[in-house]
């Protein structure tokens, strides 16, 4: 399972509202807001395929500039 870090660019005045949204994305958490409209989040998916399609989700959000990798894990829960 991979659970990664990330940080969103919002545009200006939209940082509130778009973690707002991401609040109701299922396999995101969102931990902050940071000043310069940025959001610091955690995701994570069954599969790397389904994270990345998770962050292009995310990365066609209204308000929503960039989405940035902070960090990246791959938990193998089988073991």
């Amino acid at each position: 399972m991979p659970v990664s870090g990330i940080v969103i660019q919002c545009a200006d005045g939209c940082a509130v509202q778009v973690a707002k949204a991401l609040d109701m994305q299922v396999g995101v958490e969102v931990r902050g807001l940071v000043k310069d409209n940025r959001i610091v989040a955690v995701i994570e998916a069954d599969t790397v395929n389904d994270e990345v399609d998770l962050v292009s989700e995310l990365s066609g959000m209204d308000g929503v500039i960039t989405v940035h990798l902070a960090y990246h894990n791959f938990e193998d829960l089988e073991q």
